[in-house]
């Protein structure tokens, strides 16, 4: 079991008597060799010392509001969102659009959560100085005390709710996220990862150290347990095998110290330079079947049989030529799709004569293409129809020719960009006319 670690220790017999191994659990065991060992198991104790000593100290809530006193606030900045935590107020999701033609930046956001203050004789735990009136709390609030595993330690946390964000328009509900504040001892109450659980519900793992002075809120460290082996009929102390194993040199490790977590990974050895041998004439690849395949994927792309899918976290995004924009999740009551736009050539057009930058490039130098997709699912925030703007880019990507790279922004609520970018779109580009519309499928 994970929480039942046990290392093994080679001893001579002058360690124990004969007295002391009868009162212990003894196995024999014997290697490939023929090397016989007499084994003593250790007895299981169940929880250490320390989780029994009586903690008279503040509560996690008591603890928690101290942090919350400081009235501090941190941010995580993702590719468009920014996230915005001020301990023991709210939590808040926005974006700044600072596009030059703007005399103000223009600003989208969406509150997560706010903090709801609680009666905090309900979740302060007493600290009088009658002993066992101190256990029996201290064994209360024990109970309370979750864990989450993360980079494989089980991390005791406290959990902050915050509730009544910005009403969602999938739901009909407030958002809410839920707070997570575990104990690191560098912590300063920073982001240490937000997702969105499901449909407007938000969960954030939140670095403190405020949290560390409680026993019950520290890592997780299960004890280990001593396996004591001694020798038998003139075996060696230790098996040979194992004492030739551990003579060989030790792989070098790159480490990379994140918070109290060691990241690390094996360095590659370096091989010796190989002898100079005689250049050889470049060969030419064989392209033939990578050609017939990106054709092929071009060929049912354009005609709409074909669509992408990408994305990542909660929702993914399907793009389907001359058809259709959406997004999507799938879960375990079925697949949730909003439709972000359907194609329509007449809406587009009306959009390209009133947006002429958007017109393509001149033939030769084209590198994107601006194509717009109307009627989507009406928005509750707006009432309107949602509509996205699809951009298909150029992206040269020699290693990874097939690659199809896909993103979601939303400038404005229910006004949607999808971009898409790939190698396989360089080809398709210039086939489309001045105002962006694409009629030539021939691959």
């Amino acid at each position: 079991m994970d929480n039942e670690l046990h290392k093994i220790e080679w001893v001579d017999k002058s360690t124990f008597s004969s007295e002391e191994m009868k009162d212990k659990g003894v196995v024999e065991m014997m290697t490939v060799n023929h090397e016989k060992y007499m084994c003593i198991i250790p007895e299981l104790t169940g929880k250490d010392d320390e989780s029994k000593k009586v903690y008279g100290g503040l509560s996690g809530f008591e603890l928690i509001q101290t942090m919350f006193q400081q009235s501090s606030c941190f941010y995580r900045i993702e590719s468009y969102w920014t996230y915005e935590l001020c301990h023991g107020k709210h939590l808040r999701q926005y974006h700044e659009n600072k596009e030059l033609s703007l005399k103000k930046p223009q600003v989208l956001e969406y509150y997560l959560g706010y903090y709801q203050p609680v009666d905090d004789k309900k979740d302060v735990l007493m600290t009088d100085k009658d002993t066992s009136e101190a256990e029996s709390r201290a064994e209360d609030e024990k109970l309370k005390v979750k864990t989450r595993r993360i980079d494989l330690i089980d991390l005791p946390y406290f959990e902050i709710n915050m509730t009544d964000g910005t009403v969602c328009e999938l739901t009909n509900q407030p958002r809410k996220a839920k707070i997570l504040y575990v104990c690191q001892p560098e912590g300063r109450g920073e982001i240490y990862e937000l997702k969105e659980t499901s449909s407007c519900e938000y969960e954030v793992i939140v670095l403190t150290s405020v949290l560390c002075s409680h026993p019950d809120f520290k890592p997780k460290t299960p004890p280990v347990s001593t396996i004591s082996c001694l020798a038998m009929d003139g075996s060696p102390t230790k098996p040979e095998t194992l004492t030739d194993w551990e003579k060989q040199p030790l792989p070098q490790y790159d480490h990379q110290v994140q918070g109290n977590f060691i990241l690390q990974r094996e360095m590659k050895k370096e091989e010796p330079p190989k002898p100079p041998s005689t250049p050889k004439q470049p060969q030419k690849p064989d392209t033939t079947l990578t050609d017939t395949t990106d054709k092929q994927v071009l060929r049912e792309f354009l005609s709409g049989d074909y669509c992408f899918q990408g994305g990542t976290g909660w929702w993914k995004h399907e793009f389907c030529f001359n058809k259709h924009a959406r997004q999507f999740h799938d879960g375990n009551d079925g697949r949730i799709v909003i439709n972000l736009g359907y194609w329509n050539e007449a809406k587009h057009l009306e959009w390209i004569a009133k947006n002429p930058s958007k017109m393509p490039k001149p033939k030769g130098s084209r590198k994107q293409l601006s194509l717009l997709y109307t009627g989507g699912d009406t928005c509750d925030i707006t009432g309107k129809d949602r509509i996205v703007e699809v951009k298909l880019k150029c992206i040269e990507k020699k290693n990874q020719p097939h690659s199809v790279s896909i993103y979601l922004m939303e400038p404005k609520s229910c006004e949607y960009v999808l971009g898409i970018e790939s190698p396989l779109l360089c080809n398709v580009l210039d086939r489309a006319d001045t105002q962006g519309i694409i009629k030539d499928f021939k691959v």
